[in-house]
């Protein structure tokens, strides 16, 4: 299913406690704005996190908001959306609805000790989480059932938010675990069960849904696409992932959630938002350059884009939000063509250890390897260990990476079949601290005196400064020889820093005695001792990114794309067949720490005579720039970007 591709997500959470609520909507002037922003689908809102609807409910009139002025307020925006060509989806709240909460106690999520998730209600926010596993499912399913028969024939789609998975104590799941024989003092089985019960009820609200609509979109919102929504997939009819700067989720998220989520075989869309901060924050803008970056990183991954917004009490759309919108909607307009539909062309794959039962748990270095790498310009995919590896000439196994016997089994046919593999501390270990026989190294305990000193020396320091010393501050492995190359060795220090055994500030120096073999070579299998993924993700060490770097050239030579330039920029290789052409998105913004709490972009960043190297798998034919239709000279893989300013966008066709 090809989703809209310039989407506002219209967020209404609107108190009882402010009256004449929509008194300024005019259902013309509403859709008009939209439409000269370059919209083409805008989520409106059924039910809110305040527990409050916006339309004229017939089942439950006391949901009605008090004091909503027009009683048709959704169907108003929806029939006016439709009427110049904008797609409107309805927005239903699950976890979060402050009105059950306070009248339903009984549909709280409790904890072990019979206390509700959430803050308390004497404090102000309505999260005061509801358990989908009691009688409120029912109370769902009949609130949905409505806002479909409401909407009829005009249903474009279905937005669930807050639909998590949440450990729950409450009687109904207490019932049901007890009768599953699951120990309910055990908190990782009550995680397991709270797993069950929320794929079960995404699979049972689509299932209804389908009962009236079978073309509609479906999608349930849990602030992140990982693995844990692989087994629920098929309730979904696309993927949109949620991912601002600020708040949980800052800059370094959406390539990780993008690059798996792709993997998921649905179309994706990224979703970003207008504010300065986060949701809820009214009446502010953001810099158009930042809002700028995060859409055109969307499309950069074949990606439809949605940016969220929040209609003000009165019911009018911020004019000068719209206009922000616009500036950038119109630039997308332009720009989509070479963009979606695509599908990426990538030549690696990191295997994440994301767990499949904890949504907001991403490893810090499988984040740290997705920044060193998107730094170096490679093409990558993030891969749980059940996907398949035969697409791709390299794998990297980052640190946390324990695997079970099957997946090391699949990893050493792939290195047979002449795959390459970059392991990185516990990358590949099994539970019995075991290698796979193709690293050709053998576990041998952890380093007890840390952190070690790597001696720049051999092919993987190239660009170090020859024979020195780098520190290595994480605890590494013992590793020992089983057949493989030693490429680099380490000097521990004087004596591990303990109790009143110290010397300095942070840690004891090289003590310069024995060497030990700290990075290995079998083949075309790299094994580093120590976890330079999550090292990179804690405070980016720019050697540890030097010996990755010198590990993929050793391994793989050709890489699909190099570029001159720094590394600050981003460069993303999409193919449309259909249309012989691949298309090569290069941004050049740069995100500042200006303030303590949040990343952002003021400004673009002009970039002049950037150099770039492809090595693509068909014969390119022609290069130039789109959508200014500027023609560039190929030359032994080469070509030169004269400027870009921000965001580049590069056809090169093939015959």
């Amino acid at each position: 299913m090809q989703l809209s591709s310039r989407q506002v997500h219209l967020d209404f959470h609107t108190s009882e406690k402010i009256p004449d609520i929509a008194k300024e909507f005019q259902a013309g002037e509403f859709a008009v704005v939209a439409k000269a922003a370059h919209v083409n689908s805008m989520t409106v809102f059924a039910r809110c996190h305040h527990g409050w609807v916006y339309y004229d409910s017939k089942k439950y009139p006391e949901l009605l908001h008090p004091h909503l002025t027009n009683r048709n307020l959704m169907m108003d925006q929806v029939r006016a959306l439709h009427k110049v060509g904008i797609k409107a989806p309805v927005y239903i709240t699950v976890q979060w609805d402050y009105y059950s909460a306070t009248n339903h106690p009984e549909w709280l999520i409790r904890k072990p000790g019979g206390a509700h998730e959430g803050g308390a209600f004497t404090e102000p926010g309505f999260y005061q989480s509801l358990c989908v596993n009691t009688g409120y499912q029912e109370y769902l399913k009949a609130i949905t059932t409505e806002v479909i028969e409401e909407v009829g024939d005009d249903l474009d789609g279905l937005f669930f938010d807050i639909v998590g998975i949440r450990p729950c104590w409450c009687a109904s799941c207490r019932k049901e675990m007890k009768e599953r024989g699951i120990d309910m003092a055990d908190e990782f089985q009550v995680r397991k069960f709270a797993h069950f019960t929320m794929s079960r009820f995404k699979r049972e609200m689509t299932d209804l849904i389908r009962e009236y609509n079978q073309d509609c979109t479906i999608f349930y919102n849990a602030g992140h696409v990982g693995p844990a929504l692989k087994d629920s997939k098929d309730s979904f009819s696309h993927f949109e992932l949620e991912s601002l700067p600020s708040g949980d989720w800052g800059y370094q998220h959406f390539p990780v959630t993008a690059r798996y989520a792709r993997k998921l075989g649905k179309d994706c869309m990224g979703m970003t938002g207008k504010f300065h901060t986060a949701w809820g924050d009214f009446h502010s803008l953001k810099n158009q350059a930042a809002l700028e970056f995060e859409c055109f990183r969307m499309l950069s991954y074949g990606f439809a884009c949605s940016i969220g917004d929040q209609l003000e009490p009165w019911g009018k759309l911020n004019p000068a939000t719209y206009h922000l919108i616009g500036n950038v909607y119109g630039q997308i307009e332009e720009r989509e063509p070479w963009s979606r539909p695509s599908v990426p062309v990538v030549e690696a794959a990191v295997v994440t250890s994301e767990s499949m039962y904890y949504e907001h748990t991403m490893p810090g270095d499988v984040m740290g390897a997705a920044q060193m790498l998107e730094e170096l310009g490679l093409q990558f995919d993030i891969i749980d260990p059940e996907m398949s590896l035969d697409q791709y000439r390299l794998v990297i196994l980052p640190d946390s990476l324990y695997v079970e016997e099957d997946f090391q089994k699949r990893l050493e046919y792939y290195v047979e079949a002449g795959g390459s593999v970059i392991a990185c501390g516990n990358g590949g270990l099994n539970d019995q601290n075991k290698y796979p026989d193709s690293f050709g190294v053998a576990f041998d305990g952890i380093q007890e005196e840390y952190p070690d000193f790597l001696i720049a020396e051999g092919e993987l320091a190239k660009d170090l400064y020859p024979e020195n010393e780098y520190v290595i501050y994480r605890q590494g492995n013992c590793l020992k020889t089983q057949g493989a190359e030693v490429l680099m060795s380490a000097h521990p220090p004087y004596f591990k820093r303990e109790r009143d055994n110290f010397c300095s500030h942070l840690y004891v120096p090289s003590g310069k005695k024995h060497e030990y073999p700290v990075a290995f070579q079998n083949g075309n299998v790299i094994v580093f001792s120590h976890p330079l993924f999550g090292q990179y993700r804690e405070n980016a060490p720019r050697w540890c990114k030097t010996l990755i770097k010198n590990a993929i050239e050793m391994l793989m030579p050709n890489q699909l794309v190099r570029h001159n330039g720094s590394s600050t920029i981003s460069v993303q290789l999409l193919e449309q067949p259909e249309k012989k052409r691949y298309i090569l998105h290069v941004l050049t913004y740069i995100p500042v720490r200006k303030s303590a709490t949040i990343d952002t972009i003021e400004e673009r960043t002009l970039v002049r005579d950037l150099q770039i190297v492809v090595n693509t798998h068909r014969a390119v034919t022609g290069v130039k720039v789109v959508p200014e239709e500027k023609p560039l000279e190929l030359k032994d893989h080469t070509f030169t970007i004269p400027e870009c300013d921000g965001y580049a966008m590069i056809e090169l066709s093939y015959a």
